[in-house]
């Protein structure tokens, strides 16, 4: 192993008190700060990132996978949560011996990226696009999918996620597409890509479908018109009374539908005659006057008024046959009583189940809405108008007509477009699909086996997702993205789907000179079919949550080679994931998405382990947003407390999946609290090590303790970390610090003040823990950990901390069991001191009630716990400032003082008086000072009596004047 000069920032210098002192640079960074920036150097100008991975992996492949971020803005501080987890795996799985490849990539296409161009352009909707031109609103997006790389990479490596940059991938690139078009030839060929004409969520806005995944992302709660209205029953004067909260769905209306076995009644009321579910009566029209009952099965096949002409006389004439058996009512499986009037308005062309109910009976399809939300010209007055705006005109209409039984407003959720905030309407149109539902049983099978992290999401979240599962509607009626590859002839419809770009060369009539998988360019290759006639690309591209989804196979180029397009040559990718990580909404995104394709493509689950994150809320619970003023900017936190105590709060202040309340003043107090006494610790052991050989033998019960402890914390830690569970493997850090600093520090202080064989063992011991806690700590906390392990490393260590090798527990095989001989006995040594501590706490809480400060001694103190050697109760003795421990039958402390322990007591204070002065004074620990004391004469007689024990502990010569 290489002898290396540590970085500068190795020197401890800094108290907790200083840890947040402001630097005199101008640019108001911390100390703290300015310490990891020199590790980062450190790191860089070494390559240690590169060594770990170029490192001997004994335990051979751990698999991480980086979900690809789209870089088309800055990073946030929910970006520095997730990255946190995300390195932790892989650096603590690197320690134990495993090869971790952490390959970035970058999500480039898709809404996210076209809507902030189209914002630049001030583009309104996609005729403007297609105005402005596809090549150059592309050409657009791929700039500015670039712009921000630079700072997420900074940001990255700034908080020590050590991704590898060198072999970076993008989606837009034409190898990472032709991978992708390999994947849809594959799910072709087994049948599971197929084009059907469909009720989709819509975005009118975007003009294309959305994806259920993209849906489940976009709920928010919505205010809407609930509306109760009346058909006329034909030939009556009676009315089926309806309800819905999308007035705009009213004018495509073509049936009703009921439950057949539910119980319906025919009431009088101030409106009139109406039917409806008897379960809502009460609900709906308490008090009515009920005149009949029927089962839903008896109102069947009933016909009604159309509520508006328009659709019947605008339907093409192929349609006029199928309004035969429109207007009438029908019976549904899909009718509740949940709500509403167990009547269900069927509008086909707006609904899913109204949808599947027309294809079943044969009624018509025809629509009165255009792509972008408006009415066609046939729609009479509402001609133009927005669908939702268009509610109120509807509404007002209808009351005109005296067909408005009542009106509410609802509070609900409803889906809004994930990406411009639209909200969204269901409209049938072509689309292309992939059967998933077909590989259900398949999926949910796969995701029995999957570790998550928190457990209920396996069976809750994401196994109800896909339980229900629908399937993928992959196409996207817009420009920038992978293009569907999926040529159709012109004159008999067949359709061919590339998998390769050598398969397109094949196919095509001609071929540009430079190959752009992009629109328009991929737009102008013209295939020929078998018939003789033309094949065009179908203009559809592809679901951009299915890009990042390929990325196991696509970031390496599967299943081609990357220098010549050919087959892998027995190349294996890497698969599946041992470890993914992020925030719980991508149960609904990436997360299926993985598991979706690697299905697809016959490997089964794509992740073995998942941490599934809870959002950052701000201080007080609120989701953050610009306009409540209460975002929090990470690079300004990083100036002001250091990227590690950042990652360490999102460890700590609750488990991985639970919302995380961003409060700076809990991160304040882990700078202070841990990271400022560690160093202070460390501090204190660089004043007094001297190099010392440190193999030799104590029996110092404070050193085989924290030692004790020390293994306690490394079984805590692995425990934590091979479950998934990083509350758990990095709580115990803090109490660890604690431990170390204010028990068994202060307890040892003055043994590394004197000469001979206990100060080596203070010594010796000191620096093993600080050494092993340097490395548990390493996962979590890379940069205090990298500069505690250069403050203490010796010549065989490794270079770095994130070189060495993750500690084992020191009872079986290390310096515990070889030097002391005591390792099984760890257990029981914890139990009695902590015994003893808690037996020091009830004592100064005595102390504390009789009113008498601890430099007061005591003359004994009784206990009940005959266990304790003479070395716990010394431990005892001088922690309560008591003469003696006393073994009996029942806690005492005698708070008698004598005139001697007065006395003593008055040295006590004496002697912190001067020490306090020293420190004032800027005076270094054994340098000799002169102190002049004023004080009165019975005091001066005491100072006297007592002068050789002063002046030795505080190193001064008092003089009297």
């Amino acid at each position: 192993m290489a002898e290396n000069q540590a970085p500068s920032s190795a020197t401890p210098s800094r108290k907790a008190s200083d840890e947040q002192s402001k630097a005199s640079d101008g640019q108001g960074k911390s100390d703290v700060a300015l310490r990891e920036e020199d590790i980062l150097r450190f790191w860089n100008e070494r390559g240690i990132f590169k060594k770990s991975l170029d490192r001997e992996a004994p335990r051979g492949e751990f698999v991480f996978y980086e979900g690809p971020p789209t870089a088309n803005g800055l990073p946030g501080i929910h970006h520095l949560e997730s990255r946190a987890f995300k390195d932790a795996i892989p650096r603590y799985r690197t320690m134990c011996g495993y090869h971790v490849r952490r390959k970035a990539g970058w999500d480039t296409h898709g809404l996210p990226v076209e809507i902030e161009i189209e914002k630049q352009i001030g583009s309104k909707s996609k005729k403007d696009i297609e105005a402005f031109g596809i090549a150059e609103f592309n050409k657009r997006c791929k700039e500015g999918v670039l712009r921000y790389i630079g700072e997420w990479q900074k940001f990255s490596d700034r908080i020590a996620f050590w991704q590898d940059y060198d072999h970076t991938y993008f989606t837009f690139d034409n190898s990472y597409i032709e991978s992708v078009w390999n994947i849809l030839k594959t799910t072709h060929e087994r049948g599971l890509l197929y084009k059907d004409y469909k009720v989709v969520p819509w975005c009118t806005r975007c003009g294309t479908a959305l994806s259920s995944h993209e849906v489940a992302q976009g709920y928010e709660d919505a205010q809407d018109p609930a509306v109760y209205v009346k058909f006329k029953i034909a030939g009556k004067q009676e009315y089926i009374l309806a309800w819905t909260t999308t007035p705009w769905t009213l004018p495509g209306n073509v049936a009703l539908a009921v439950g057949g076995d539910m119980a319906y009644v025919k009431v009088k009321t101030d409106h009139g005659v109406v039917w409806l579910a008897k379960a809502r009566l009460d609900a709906v029209a308490p008090g009515a006057i009920i005149l009949e009952e029927k089962k839903g099965s008896d109102l069947v096949a009933t016909e009604y008024e159309p509520l508006f002409p328009f659709l019947k006389t605008s339907a093409p004439a192929k349609q006029h046959k199928a309004f035969e058996k429109a207007y009438k009512v029908y019976a549904a499986d899909f009718v509740s009583t949940e709500d509403g009037t167990g009547v269900v308005h069927t509008a086909v062309m707006y609904g899913a189940d109204d949808f599947e109910l027309g294809v079943k009976l044969g009624l018509p399809k025809h629509h009165l809405v255009n792509e972008d939300g408006t009415f066609s010209h046939h729609a009479g007055e509402f001609a133009g108008m927005f669908v939702k705006k268009a509610d109120r005109s509807i509404i007002e209409d209808l009351q005109r007509r005296e067909l408005l039984f009542k009106q509410e407003v609802v509070t609900h959720t409803y889906p809004f477009c994930w990406r411009c905030k639209t909200p969204l309407i269901y409209y049938a149109r072509d689309s292309w699909y992939i059967a998933m539902s077909k590989l259900k049983s398949e999926l949910v099978r796969e995701n029995a086996e999957i570790h998550w992290e928190p457990e209920h999401i396996r069976e809750g979240r994401f196994g109800e997702w896909l339980r229900e599962l629908k399937d993928w509607a992959i196409s996207r009626n817009r420009y920038w993205g992978t293009p569907l590859p999926i040529w159709e002839c012109q004159k008999c419809k067949e359709i061919k789907v590339i998998g390769s770009i050598e398969e397109l060369q094949a196919s095509s009539k001609a071929m540009p000179g430079s190959l752009d998988l992009h629109r328009p360019y991929v737009d102008e290759i013209v295939l020929t079919c078998s018939c003789g006639a033309d094949m065009r690309r179908v203009p559809e591209v592809l679901d951009v949550w299915f890009d990042s989804g390929a990325m196991p196979f696509a970031q390496d180029h599967y299943p081609f080679d990357f220098a010549q397009g050919k087959p892998f040559s027995g190349k294996e990718i890497l698969y599946p994931a041992d470890y993914i990580c992020e925030a719980i909404d991508q149960t609904r995104g990436w997360f299926y998405t993985l598991h979706a394709i690697g299905t697809l493509m016959g490997r089964g689950k794509a992740f073995k382990h998942v941490i599934c994150l809870g959002h950052i809320l701000d201080a007080k619970g609120k989701k953050m947003s610009k306009s409540l003023g209460n975002i929090v900017e990470p690079n300004a936190m990083i100036d002001k407390y250091g990227a590690d105590a950042l990652r360490y709060f999102m460890y700590t202040v609750n488990a991985p999946g639970e919302s995380k309340n961003f409060d700076e003043r809990l991160v304040d107090e882990i700078v202070k609290k841990h990271i400022g006494r560690l160093n202070n610790v460390l501090a204190f052991y660089k004043l007094y090590e001297n190099g010392t050989e440190r193999d030799w033998k104590s029996t110092n019960v404070l050193d085989k303790w924290i030692i004790a402890r020390l293994d306690e914390l490394v079984i805590e830690a692995t425990e934590g970390f091979e479950n998934y569970q990083l509350d758990h493997a990095t709580r115990p850090i803090a109490k660890f610090i604690d431990d170390l600093s204010v028990w068994y520090l202060r307890r040892s202080r003055e043994r590394y003040k004197t000469e001979g064989e206990d100060k080596k063992h203070a010594l010796a011991t000191l620096r093993y823990v600080l050494h092993r806690l340097a490395l548990v700590m390493a996962p979590s906390m890379p940069f205090f950990a990298e500069h505690l392990f250069q403050a203490v490393r010796e010549s065989e260590d490794e270079e770095s901390a994130h070189l060495a090798m993750w500690p084992e527990v020191s009872e079986t095989t290390g310096f515990l069991a070889r030097l002391f001989g005591w390792g099984p006995k760890n257990k029981e040594l914890l139990e009695v001191m902590q015994a003893s501590r808690e037996i020091v706490t009830k004592a100064l809480e005595a102390r504390d009630a009789a009113k008498i400060k601890v430099r007061q001694p005591l003359q004994k103190l009784t206990i009940n716990s005959s266990e304790l050697t003479e070395e716990f109760r010394s431990l005892i003795r001088d922690e309560v400032n008591v003469k003696d421990v006393l073994i009996g039958n029942e806690f005492r402390l005698d708070i008698t003082i004598t005139p001697e322990l007065q006395e003593e007591g008055f040295v006590r204070d004496t002697i912190r008086a001067i020490q306090i002065y020293r420190k004032e004074s800027g005076l270094k620990p054994g340098e000799k000072a002169t102190y002049r004391a004023e004080v009165a004469p019975q005091e001066r007689a005491i100072i006297e009596k007592y002068l050789e024990q002063i002046q030795k502990a505080t190193h001064t010569t008092i003089e009297f004047t």
